[in-house]
């Protein structure tokens, strides 16, 4: 009876120890540990990273921020300033916009046609869609046709008494947000009429909404003052429905408008011309509406 006893405890302590030294695909048993100079050939590689991390880049320099900086005005706005800023007085300022095209003239002294002047157009991208803009007289190299600058100087005239802006430093300043404009924007900045045909879905002025493209007949005489608005209708013998400015039309600074011809608009009666509006301001049934053209108005053939 001893002897059985004994042999099962042997058979006990042989099973608890068979368990202890199981080996990896043992459900109890654990892995053994690795030697100190173990080599593990099969882990798992790292994460590939995404390479150098890169500095963080500068934010592009704020438009506005930049021209309030030089105390700059747009290029037309020097024109309904000219009164301050004339060169024969001393007076300089900062007037910005996109360099334009070279001005071509006809040569006094030949028969050579058109040739290039010295002086390029500064476009005022702020109003008028392309249609506004002074003559700049710039140095070779000091910038090109697309750019965006301020241009420190002042108002002067020519030979043939004509005014144009004397530069003296030309600083670059960043690009304009692109217009929404559906029209495309003058290719020269001058005041002469074009003529074209209307555009699709023009209304009558009368019937007009804010932003339209809307035609119209010159009911009334020029104004008498920039800014005074231009009398139209529907047609000739109708009503004045709206006193309309056209592009760069307000009063000049302290009431001295020193505008050349070539910066005026000249529109004629019993003729149709188109624009696009800005908002269309209704004062009330005896008096007529206020409006704003964004763009420069074409004869309508």
């Amino acid at each position: 009876m001893r002897l059985r006893v004994v042999a099962i405890l042997l058979l006990v302590a042989a099973c608890q120890g068979k368990g202890r030294d199981a080996g990896p695909g043992s459900a109890s048993g654990g892995a053994p540990p690795l030697a100190a100079d173990a080599v593990v050939s099969d882990a798992a590689p790292l994460p590939p990273e995404d390479g150098p991390k890169k500095p963080d880049e500068p934010e592009p320099p704020d438009p506005g921020k930049v021209i309030a900086d030089l105390g700059a005005i747009s290029a037309w706005q020097s024109v309904i300033d000219r009164a301050q800023l004339l060169l024969r007085r001393g007076q300089r300022g900062v007037v910005y916009g996109r360099v334009g095209a070279a001005i071509m003239a006809n040569d006094k002294t030949t028969d050579a046609g058109l040739v290039v002047t010295p002086y390029a157009w500064l476009v005022d991208d702020t109003e008028g869609n392309g249609t506004l803009g002074i003559r700049v007289k710039l140095e070779a190299g000091t910038a090109k046709e697309g750019d965006r600058v301020a241009l420190r100087g002042a108002w002067d005239l020519d030979a043939d008494r004509r005014w144009f802006w004397h530069v003296d430093a030309v600083v670059p300043v960043p690009p304009a947000a692109p217009s929404e404009l559906k029209e495309l924007s003058v290719a020269t900045p001058t005041h002469a009429i074009a003529n074209g045909e209307l555009p699709g879905g023009a209304r009558t002025i009368s019937v007009a909404k804010d932003g339209d493209a809307v035609y119209f007949h010159i009911v009334g005489p020029a104004p008498t003052r920039e800014g005074d608005g231009w009398q139209v209708a529907d047609e000739l013998g109708n009503p004045t429905f709206a006193l309309m400015n056209l592009p760069g039309e307000r009063a000049s600074y302290g009431g001295q408008d020193m505008r050349q011809p070539d910066e005026r608009w000249s529109l004629k009666r019993g003729q149709t011309y188109w624009v696009r509006i800005g908002k269309l301001r209704k004062r009330g049934v005896d008096k007529p509406a206020l409006v704003n053209a964004r763009t420069a108005p074409v004869r309508v053939m």
